[in-house]
């Protein structure tokens, strides 16, 4: 009974190859009609494009041969211009305020002149001041004597 125990094993066996062999050889056939089935789509998608360059070669053709105005830049419409007559207002304006401000002070300055004038200050006192506004360091109560 073992023998054909084993018979039986090895049928089951030959026949499992068998079968597995098949659907391996059907795959195959699937994937190999997939194959030619995107290569043709692939030679359908080549002509076309060769379809379409070979139009797009003729447009170009005819678009060259057409005569066309030279290209240009489009011309740009003049600006308003800007009235002058503020500018030069406000330059008379500022003309006559500088002209009042130096008059006041001037009248200020000469108001303050005519006080200095009233009264004269003694000789070394105007002498030190001098000396002061020329940059000198103050003397304080020291005599001429003192230099």
């Amino acid at each position: 009974m073992r023998r054909w125990l084993s018979l039986v094993f090895l049928l089951v066996a030959v026949l499992l190859v068998a079968w597995a062999g098949y659907q391996g050889y059907a795959r195959l056939r699937a994937l190999e009609g997939q194959v030619t089935a995107l290569a043709n789509r692939v030679q359908v998608q080549e002509q076309a494009l060769k379809a379409l360059g070979e139009r797009v070669g003729k447009l170009e053709e005819e678009v060259f041969k057409a005569p066309a105005p030279p290209l240009s830049l489009p011309e740009v419409p003049g600006a308003p211009s800007a009235p002058a007559w503020p500018y030069a207002l406000g330059v008379v304006v500022v003309a006559v305020l500088l002209f009042f401000l130096l008059q006041l002070l001037r009248g200020n300055r000469g108001k303050k002149e005519g006080e200095a004038r009233e009264t004269p200050p003694p000789q070394e006192n105007l002498e030190a001041a001098r000396m002061e506004e020329e940059g000198a360091p103050p003397r304080g109560d020291q005599g001429e004597g003192s230099r």
